[in-house]
C-alpha cells in the first residue's frame, strides 16, 4: 500500500513554513521557510488613515473615504499572495497527495481566499492556530486529530 504524502503549510502574518510527511510514523520534515522581509513589496508603505479631499472645481464638496482594509490587513494579504505562490512551487516539487494548512484565523482566511489549483483540490484539513514558532519535532502532535504523522 502506498504511503500518503502530506504537504503541511504552517503560516503566520510574517513567516511561513512548508513541511512534508512521507507516511504514518515518518514525522514531519521541513522543506522551506519564508519570511515577509524576503519580498521587496513587503517594504511598501500604506497610508494609516483614510484619504481626505476638500472643495473641488465649481465649489462642489469632495468626499473623504475609508480604506477597505487596515495596514495590517494589506500586509497580511500581500504576504498571503507570496505564500500561495511558494505553495504552488512546493506542491509541484514535492508531488504530495494532500495538503494541511495551519495559520491564525485571519491569515487562514486570506490563504483560503487565494488557494487554487491542485493544492486547493487536495486540501485535507485546515487548523486555525498559530504554530509558526513551534519546533518541527513538536508540530505533529498539533495535527493528531486530523492526520497521523
Amino acid at each position: 500500500m502506498k504511503a500518503v504524502r502530506t504537504l503541511v503549510l504552517v503560516a503566520g502574518d510574517e513567516d511561513a513554513r512548508f513541511l512534508i510527511n512521507e507516511g504514518t510514523g515518518k514525522g514531519l520534515h521541513e522543506l522551506a521557510v519564508l519570511n515577509i522581509r524576503q519580498f521587496a513589496d513587503a517594504q511598501a508603505e500604506f497610508a494609516d488613515r483614510p484619504g481626505r479631499a476638500g472643495i473641488g472645481k465649481g465649489g462642489k464638496a469632495m468626499q473623504s473615504f475609508d480604506p477597505h482594509e487596515t495596514v495590517d490587513e494589506m500586509h497580511r494579504l500581500r504576504f498571503a499572495t507570496h505564500v500561495i505562490e511558494a505553495l504552488d512551487q512546493e506542491w509541484n516539487a514535492a508531488k504530495p497527495d494532500r495538503l494541511i494548512v495551519a495559520a491564525p484565523p485571519k491569515m487562514l482566511g486570506a490563504l483560503r481566499d487565494k488557494l487554487r489549483g491542485p493544492a486547493a483540490a487536495a486540501l485535507h484539513a485546515d487548523l486555525p492556530k498559530d504554530l509558526v514558532s513551534v519546533e518541527v519535532r513538536d508540530l505533529a502532535r498539533h495535527f493528531e486529530k486530523i492526520a497521523a504523522f
